[in-house]
């Protein structure tokens, strides 16, 4: 009943391996391009690249230290003004 309703009766399933297989190669490919590109784009420009993800890493913590003092500062004007309001409702 299950194979009926996914279509998986109907499955070649030599066909299917070697699509799964044709697959895998293509990704191993990939996958070995990409090594062989990484280890010569660190050779050729590792310097460079650290000084920019340093120069990446400052920024990005100087922006997320801002980000933080902002949410303090709603907080405390929130804190400020839920006591303002409570206090006006007491009258």
């Amino acid at each position: 009943m299950h194979g009926e309703q996914c279509g998986c009766d109907e499955i070649d399933a030599v066909h299917h391996v070697m699509d799964l297989w044709h697959k895998a190669f293509h990704d191993a490919m990939h996958e070995a391009q990409v090594e062989r590109l990484k280890k010569r784009i660190d050779a050729n420009f590792g310097p460079t690249m650290d000084k920019a993800a340093d120069a990446f890493i400052e920024t990005a913590g100087k922006v997320f230290q801002s980000v933080v003092v902002k949410s303090e500062a709603k907080k405390e004007l929130e804190s400020k003004l839920q006591k303002i309001l409570s206090e006006t409702s007491r009258r």
